[in-house]
């Protein structure tokens, strides 16, 4: 009976004592998670690997910006997903200057930002592929190498080149590429005889690009550069008209002679691979068949070195040579200020927002930018040559009378700046002159508009104004 009574007893301090080892267990298993754990162990090292330190959270030493609570158990996430999956979804401390591409893409990611390497970083490079004197033989073979490597460039083209080969500004054009005006014969001696000439030539490749186009190049390269041959007047003169000139950073030197191979052509365009903006000076007129064999090899140098490929435009940088002092030793007259009030000042309308005037004349259809019209005493008037050779008619000058004639609807329409008058000739020979107001304005005549078209057989003009353009109607 008495080992009976101690059975019971006995149990129960033994299950007593079971009870307190599996509460000390716990206990030691709870205070285990508080410390330095392997989770927390693995943590650290991953936010290690990620250039993040962990920061000391209390009351006394808050973090910069809000932190995630790391998690307690250790998660087995490897590689990017472990450090991004412990990265705030608003925001994150991220310290230290030499982070990788890679981690800094997840951290800005994770964080709503785009990372520097994926937007616009502040150490960008970029290249500017730059051709002059084309188009010619040559650019077929530039322009299909741009296309093989994906890269886009800006071509400075010649008048007297564009009007022989339509078909290559086209494709310059059509492939997505920039045109700019080289002027229009590149004759040095006319070109820097005085601004005038300079002028006459650079408005002489604009309207050859714009019939080809439908759009007037902005950007302007002087032949040869503007060091030793622009002086102030060209400089400030060129601005106020509304272009922007570009000069080179980097010279190929395919041009220095004649047969220049392409290996010197390489050795000179990557000479200097550190700038941050580089404006590339190459050639793709007659004779420059090398700077196409060495094109290939030059665009892989920059790409190699980190370069991106841009093209020319009126909003960027302007790369411009200093007025020499040759240049401003040459005393060249500057333009009377009525010729800049007549040329220079309207040009810069042109390419500054406004209204077009649409004109519907028969069965032919042109549209005139702001710049190329003017409004006054209530009437449109417009420049003779541009408004009639778009509608389908023909003009010519004659400079000792200071007059136009006009061949246009089957009429001969003469007007005379001096005498005021335009002069119809009927088929007989007999004519009929009437008094209008023809203004000669730099080399150019304006005329009223409704005079015009009345005067060439297209009477009754109805005139309509909206938001969009103005409009002008007759049969």
């Amino acid at each position: 009976m008495k080992e009976c009574r101690e059975n019971p007893f006995r149990r129960l301090i033994i299950r007593g004592l079971l009870v307190i080892a599996v509460l000390l267990c716990l206990g030691v298993s709870a205070y285990g998670e508080k410390g330095d754990s392997p989770a927390s162990s693995s943590t650290f090292s991953r936010q290690a690997e990620a250039g993040r330190a962990l920061p000391l959270l209390s009351k006394n030493n808050p973090p910069a910006v809000p932190v995630q609570d790391l998690p307690s158990a250790p998660v087995k996430i490897k590689g990017a997903e472990a450090r991004r999956s412990r990265i705030s979804g608003s925001s994150a401390d991220v310290q230290g200057a030499d982070h990788q591409a890679s981690s800094a893409q997840q951290i800005s990611a994770a964080a709503g930002k785009i990372a520097p390497e994926a937007g616009h970083r502040k150490d960008k490079r970029v290249v500017y592929l730059t051709f002059d004197d084309g188009p010619s033989a040559v650019t077929p073979k530039v322009l299909n190498i741009l296309r093989e490597q994906g890269v886009k460039a800006t071509f400075f083209v010649l008048g007297d080149q564009a009007a022989g080969r339509p078909e290559l500004i086209n494709a310059i054009w059509e492939q997505g590429h920039a045109i700019g005006n080289h002027t229009y014969n590149h004759n040095y001696h006319d070109l820097y005889s005085g601004f005038t000439e300079f002028w006459r030539q650079i408005k002489q490749t604009e309207e050859t690009v714009r019939e080809i186009t439908g759009v007037r190049p902005q950007l302007v390269r002087a032949p040869g550069g503007t060091f030793g041959h622009f002086d102030n007047t060209y400089f400030t003169l060129l601005k106020q008209a509304g272009y922007e000139v570009i000069d080179w950073t980097v010279d190929s030197g395919d041009s220095r002679r004649r047969g220049v191979p392409a290996a010197e052509i390489l050795q000179a365009s990557v000479a200097d691979l550190t700038s941050s903006s580089v404006v590339l000076l190459l050639h793709d007129g007659s004779g420059h068949g090398q700077s196409a064999e060495a094109l290939p090899a030059i665009i892989e140098r920059y790409k190699a070195a980190g370069y991106t490929f841009g093209i020319l435009g009126a909003q960027s940088d302007p790369v411009q040579f200093r007025v020499s002092s040759k240049a401003a030793a040459l005393k060249r007259g500057k333009p009377s200020q009525d010729w800049i009030s007549a040329n220079i000042v309207p040009n810069a309308q042109l390419f500054a927002p406004g209204t077009a005037l649409a004109l519907e004349i028969g069965r032919m259809e042109t549209k005139l930018k702001p710049g190329e019209y003017r409004v006054q005493d209530g009437q449109y008037y417009v420049p003779l040559r541009a408004t009639v050779e778009r509608l389908g008619g023909q003009v010519g000058w004659n400079a000792a009378t200071r007059s136009g004639t006009v061949i246009w609807n089957g009429r001969s329409v003469t007007l005379n700046s001096e005498t005021q008058e335009i002069g119809i000739l009927r088929l007989d020979g007999t004519a009929e002159y009437q008094a209008a107001q023809v203004q000669l304005l730099g080399e150019s005549l304006w005329v009223p508009l409704r005079t015009l078209l009345e005067a060439a057989g297209h009477p009754g003009a109805e005139s309509v104004v909206s938001a969009e353009e103005r409009r002008v109607k007759a049969a």
